[in-house]
């Protein structure tokens, strides 16, 4: 930590990135990366869905097919607004990974995918030195299937989650929780929390953007009940990663496997632990929101 906020060596906004979420207009965080992209600011190398494990045990809530209309909906306002440099989907994984009996992570099954193969060429095209920034807003499953396939990338990745642990929406595939948790740096914005309502965005500050289908749909979506709930989203690290100053502190946690959950669990101060925890009351809400609205009211981004 410094007075410029949290700094993380070898990450920054020209690291290559890859964004993996199950649905894409239940936050704003594609908006603002696909936003970064257009304006030649995000090396975005790839958009994977992977879907909602909401009620796996009862045979999913969700169909994939679902998620990938969402996104291509989401991508095809970007594109019709004027946006460029946006990849096309990619599909990730579909179903949770089972733990198996001996509780050995490498004795998983894994269930390779579009997404997970995606995510293992291009870590091997990257270094720890500057390893690929990958930002999930779903389940962790497709990364973790990834770290299956080839345990040798975790040293050239960095994951960025949200309600990943403790069973929170986003966790509901423990078991890959787990996997990551242990096999590669994971950041976790906020563990056993959430955005608090209207707490970073209100209807008002979307009035300065200009009208056209990607714009009109952030200004619908602020003023629902679950636009007011959500706010930033899975966004927390995409924001950071251009202003450092949007997380002041961070502490250490240890995965646990309670299942069918992982919980982050606080180390002493000094120790070692999993995951790097940003926690939610470090969190500066006025940066969060000065960043997200210096990109979105760039004049440059949207076409003619």
């Amino acid at each position: 930590m410094t007075e410029q906020g949290v700094i993380l060596k070898g990450v920054g906004p020209d690291n290559p990135i890859l964004y993996d979420n199950d649905w894409w207009f239940d936050v704003f965080d594609n908006n603002y990366l696909w936003a970064q992209a257009s304006l030649s600011k995000a090396d975005l190398r790839g958009n994977i869905v992977t879907l909602d494990m909401w009620d796996w045990q009862k045979g999913y809530h969700y169909k994939m097919q679902q998620c990938v209309d969402d996104a291509n909906k989401a991508l095809k306002l970007a594109r019709d607004s004027g946006l460029r440099n946006i990849p096309d989907l990619t599909l990730g994984s579909d179903r949770v990974l089972q733990r198996p009996t001996s509780g050995r992570i490498e004795d998983t099954v894994p269930h390779e995918t579009p997404g997970s193969r995606l995510i293992v060429a291009e870590a091997r095209k990257v270094s720890p030195a500057k390893p690929l920034v990958i930002v999930v807003g779903g389940a962790l499953t497709t990364v973790a299937n990834a770290l299956l396939t080839d345990p040798e990338i975790a040293p050239n990745i960095v994951v960025f989650g949200l309600t990943v642990s403790y069973y929170g929406y986003n966790g509901k595939d423990g078991w890959s929780t787990y996997i990551v948790a242990k096999r590669a740096p994971l950041v976790e914005w906020g563990t056993r929390s959430f955005w608090d309502k209207d707490s970073v965005f209100r209807a008002e500050h979307f009035e300065a953007l200009p009208d056209n289908p990607f714009t009109q749909d952030m200004k619908r979506f602020i003023r629902t009940d679950l636009g007011r709930a959500n706010q930033l989203g899975d966004g927390a690290p995409l924001v950071w990663l251009y202003n450092p100053k949007c997380w002041k502190a961070a502490k250490m946690r240890e995965a646990i496997w309670r299942g069918p959950a992982t919980d982050f669990v606080e180390v002493a101060e000094g120790q070692t632990g999993d995951v790097l925890e940003i926690p939610k009351a470090q969190t500066d809400l006025e940066e969060c929101r000065k960043e997200f609205f210096r990109v979105l009211t760039n004049s440059d981004l949207y076409g003619k």
